[in-house]
């Protein structure tokens, strides 16, 4: 007698689970994820095959234009405003309350003396964008480029915590620049810093 073969059903899958969590994973990947601002000036550092990274937060930038400009960020939010106070005390210059918080929120990088700031923070975005900077000095006679960094530093020690430096200049940059700031940095004992540069492809 033949043997009866049984009727091969065919194999089904509900993808349905599957697709439910992916829309899920999307919708909190969309919620949570954190776009880095936009910087104020664009800088095309120089390539290296360096494979050490700079840390992604408690860092502070020092970033010089072509024409030999220097900007400063510093992206720890806590020390911004305490660190505004620093250095209006040290150059007699008094930040209201509503300064203060544009200085913490708005600002990503500057670039002005910090006599100029007060009328800088005043700026809208707009305005910010289409100002003429002159970089915040760096020469040997007024040094405010380190005076940033060193305040800063101090503050961060203050609070059992520290800040990295980063410098990052643009491939066109001059070498006496880059050396004029070194120098800086060398005269308050500031030796330790990461050159910021784009990776060799």
């Amino acid at each position: 007698m033949a043997r009866v073969k049984p009727k091969r059903h065919g194999i089904r899958i509900d993808m349905t689970p599957m697709t439910d969590l992916a829309w899920l994973l999307l919708t909190f990947f969309i919620l949570t994820t954190q776009f880095k601002p936009e910087e104020t000036i664009a800088i095309d550092p120089p390539s290296s095959v360096s494979q050490i990274k700079i840390r992604d937060r408690g860092v502070m930038k020092i970033s010089i234009t072509t024409d030999g400009k220097y900007y400063f960020s510093m992206d720890e939010l806590k020390y911004r405003v305490p660190l505004l106070n620093a250095m209006g005390k040290k150059y007699n210059i008094t930040f209201t309350p509503e300064e203060q918080q544009e200085f913490k929120n708005a600002i990503t990088d500057f670039g002005v003396p910090i006599q100029q700031l007060k009328e800088y923070l005043k700026m809208t975005e707009t305005q910010r964008e289409k100002v003429v900077v002159s970089g915040i000095p760096g020469d040997s006679t007024n040094s405010q480029i380190t005076e940033w960094v060193f305040e800063a530093r101090e503050l961060a020690k203050e609070a059992g915590d520290s800040l990295d430096l980063g410098i990052k200049g643009d491939i066109k940059t001059q070498y006496p620049v880059f050396k004029n700031l070194l120098a800086r940095l060398q005269d308050k004992n500031m030796n330790k810093f990461q050159l910021i540069t784009a990776s060799e492809d």
